[in-house]
């Protein structure tokens, strides 16, 4: 959508509510700053212009916000306010941190009730599991007008989520007032998790900051030194960090000065670090994590995405095309919507599959540096912020009719 559109589109609705600027409260629960909270937070941002916003968040988010010097000053000017604890520390199998968790999110549903009453927010828009968590008995009370979006939770209630959490999803799924999905095929999922619902379901693709994600020097001129392969996300079985461990010794036998970064934290980090040093890759690989992915991403040549159900609305996959690295994705869900042979190369969800990519790529930098540059052009034209909130704000205007 062309920014005149886009500016139309946020004055209407910014102007349809008695007269008054239209409030937005997004809920973001989460322990950690990774791919998803890193997009509300762009989000919040991008809204800013168009709409009044409130992020409400748990004690450990918006503590991580205050004490990071990156996030501090990304979110300056955002309206945070901190609900209450909503991670215990004390591990579950404690009395203490049984009970801990029994009241945890009792007590963040009470206070997030006391200040939704305080704001009164047009729109209250939640993101995460843990937010559905938060605010699962205040569908019932009709607490405001409601927005959920589904980031890949309808795929995880299919493959990977217990008991509870799926109840908590579908129960927000069937409770909101209208659902955004990531994607296509989330769509699809949406539909197998809980029939019937998609006909409130806007999709709307993932897109990264634009403005932090870019080229950091001249790609001719980074490339005049060795490449360097990426891996960054959540260290969860769907994410395939172990795939990439094994395509990277399967790489070192063709270039043995190449080099990678694997960067995420998570449930598998023990098994991928155990992989790493089992296949003699610990002067290959170097682990790490970092809240600010930037600087990261901006020492890579080549990112690979190794997927085993969706990579689009990868965070990482978007942030890595921004920055201007070429792609090697796996083969699964929707991904040819977003990577083919212009920005680098779609392959099966294999070690030999993506190592052979990636040696490709590696063999090849005028290939690589053209690959980067249309990979960042692609970004720009179809998954920056803009073009997001020009989607986003109609959805808006489903749940507060504009008079």
């Amino acid at each position: 959508m062309a920014t005149s559109d886009l500016t139309r589109a946020g004055k209407s609705l910014a102007t349809g509510v008695a007269g008054a600027r239209v409030h937005v409260a997004i809920i973001l629960i989460a322990r950690q700053a990774s791919g998803a909270e890193h997009q509300t937070l762009a989000l919040a941002r991008a809204l800013q212009s168009h709409v009044r916003v409130t992020v409400l968040t748990c004690d450990e988010f918006a503590g991580l916000v205050a004490t990071d010097p990156f996030l501090r000053e990304y979110t300056r000017g955002l309206a945070i306010i901190a609900l209450g604890p909503a991670f215990p520390v004390a591990p579950a199998t404690t009395a203490s941190g049984l009970l801990g968790r029994i009241l945890a999110y009792p007590r963040l549903q009470q206070r997030l009730w006391t200040v939704w009453r305080q704001l009164r927010p047009d729109v209250v828009h939640l993101v995460l599991a843990p937010s559905f968590f938060a605010f699962a008995p205040w569908f019932l009370m009709r607490a405001g007008r409601t927005v959920i979006t589904l980031a890949g939770e309808a795929r995880y209630m299919r493959h990977f989520y217990g008991t509870a959490k799926r109840l908590a999803v579908r129960w927000a799924i069937a409770r909101a007032d209208r659902l955004v999905v990531c994607s296509a095929d989330e769509l699809v999922n949406l539909e197998v998790v809980a029939p019937g619902h998609s006909t409130r379901a806007t999709v709307i693709d993932n897109f990264t900051d634009t403005a932090r994600y870019r080229p950091a020097v001249d790609p001719a001129v980074s490339e005049a030194h060795a490449p360097v392969i990426i891996y960054a996300a959540r260290l969860h079985p769907e994410k395939g960090a172990r795939l990439f461990v094994e395509a990277m010794a399967e790489v070192v036998k063709r270039i043995p000065t190449v080099r990678a970064l694997l960067y995420g934290q998570g449930e598998e980090a023990e098994d991928v670090e155990r992989a790493i040093a089992t296949l003699g890759l610990a002067s290959v690989i170097e682990r790490g994590f970092a809240v600010d992915m930037a600087p990261i991403m901006a020492r890579g040549s080549i990112f690979v995405s190794c997927q085993l159900h969706e990579n689009l609305g990868s965070s990482s996959l978007l942030e890595a095309m921004a920055t201007g690295l070429a792609v090697v994705a796996t083969d699964v869900g929707a991904t040819r919507t977003i990577v083919d042979e212009t920005i680098g190369a779609v392959v099966p969800p294999t070690a030999k599959g993506i190592a052979s990519a990636v040696v490709a790529l590696c063999l090849d930098p005028a290939r690589r540096v053209a690959c980067g540059v249309e990979a960042r052009a692609r970004v720009e034209a179809r998954y920056g912020p803009e073009g997001y909130v020009a989607k986003l704000l109609p959805v808006y205007g489903h749940v507060i009719p504009v008079k």
